[in-house]
C-alpha cells in the first residue's frame, strides 16, 4: 500500500471554521476531503475525527474500534490535556488544531506507513542486545519525518516501547528535537518570526526556506548516534549551530521556550534528556522496561 492511502479523507466531528482550514491545507498536499459519518461513509480512505473535549475524544476512539481504516484524532493545540489524551491513544494518531503545514505532511505519512505495515508480521529488531551507529545529514537534504519513524519503530521491536501509542510519542519528540537543532540551531531562526495569526504571511518559513537555500547553512550537519545495550537505549543529536542556554528550559506541560510544542514534548517518552553545556547536543535515553515478574 502507498502513501495514496491518505489521499482521500473524511472529516467528521469538526467545527465549521476548523473543517475549512483543513481542507483547504489538504488540499494543497494534493489530499482531498469530506464531511460526514464513519459508518456510513466507508469510501475515504482515513479518517479525521476532531474532539474538543475528552468525552467527544472517548466517543472518538470507541468508534475506532470498529472501523478498519486508519484513524486521526484532531484536537485543539491549546488544550494541553487533551492533546495529552489523544497523543497517548492507541486507536489512532493525533493531528494538532489549526494543522502546521509541516506537522501534517508527517501526519499523513505516519498515517500511510501504519497502513502498510499493518499485514506485515515479526520483528526485525525483537530481541536486539547491542546496537551501535553514527549518521550525519546535510541540513538541506535531510527528510526528518521518515528517519523519526524508522529510530521508533526500532527501538519498539527491541522492546524499550511497549505499544504503537509509545512509539508515535518517540517518533514525535524525535522529530521535534531534529527539527530545533535544524532551524534554530543550523538555520539560526528566531521563533518570533512565526505568525500570531493563522491566516497571516509566515515571515518564519520564507526565511527558513532562505536559510536553507544558503550552502554556507544548509550544508552543515546534523550528527546522530544511536547505540542500543541490553539495558539502555541512548540517541544523541547534535547540530553545528551557536547553541542556546539550556538553563532557560521549561519542563512543564505549558513550557514553550525551545518551540511551540515545548520540550516537554521531547522528554516525555524518555528517562533522560540533557544538553551540553553549549546548548548544540541533546542525549536522550531510554531504559528497557523489566519484564513483569
Amino acid at each position: 500500500m502507498s502513501q495514496e492511502t491518505a489521499r482521500e479523507l473524511l472529516l467528521t466531528g469538526f467545527e465549521k471554521a476548523d473543517a475549512g482550514i483543513l481542507v483547504a491545507a489538504l488540499a494543497d498536499l494534493g489530499r482531498s476531503a469530506v464531511e460526514g459519518d464513519p459508518v456510513n461513509d466507508q469510501a475515504p480512505a482515513c479518517v479525521l475525527a476532531a474532539a474538543y473535549d475528552e468525552p467527544s475524544l472517548r466517543g472518538q476512539r470507541a468508534a475506532a474500534l470498529d472501523d478498519p481504516r486508519p484513524w486521526g484524532f484532531c484536537v485543539p493545540l491549546g488544550d494541553r490535556a487533551l492533546v495529552a489524551a489523544a497523543s497517548s491513544a492507541r486507536e489512532g494518531r493525533m493531528l494538532l488544531l489549526p494543522p502546521d503545514g509541516r506537522e501534517l505532511k508527517r501526519f499523513l505519512a505516519a498515517m500511510s506507513e501504519d497502513a502498510r505495515e499493518s499485514g506485515r508480521a515479526g520483528a526485525f529488531f525483537s530481541g536486539l542486545e547491542r546496537c551501535e551507529a553514527s549518521l550525519s545529514w546535510r541540513t538541506s537534504e535531510f527528510d526528518v519525518s521518515p528517519a523519526c519513524r524508522r529510530l521508533a519503530k526500532l527501538l519498539l521491536e527491541a522492546g524499550f516501547y511497549s505499544d504503537g501509542a509509545e512509539e508515535d510519542q518517540c517518533a514525535l519528540a524525535l522529530e521535534e528535537a531534529l527539527v530545533n537543532s535544524i532551524e534554530h540551531g543550523n538555520l539560526g531562526l528566531d521563533s518570533s518570526l512565526r505568525p500570531d495569526d493563522y491566516a497571516s504571511e509566515d515571515l518564519y518559513e520564507a526565511e527558513r526556506a532562505r536559510r536553507m537555500a544558503d550552502p554556507a547553512l544548509g550544508g552543515r550537519k546534523i550528527l546522530l548516534s544511536l547505540l542500543v545495550s541490553k539495558d539502555e537505549a541512548r540517541i544523541v543529536i547534535e547540530d553545528q549551530g551557536e547553541g542556546f542556554d539550556a538553563s532557560r528550559l521549561d519542563l512543564s506541560p505549558t513550557g514553550a521556550d525551545v518551540s511551540g510544542k515545548g520540550f516537554w514534548l521531547i522528554k516525555r517518552p524518555f528517562d533522560s534528556a540533557e544538553y551540553n553545556e553549549k546548548g548544540n547536543r541533546l542525549t536522550l535515553a531510554r531504559r528497557r522496561p523489566r519484564p513483569a515478574p
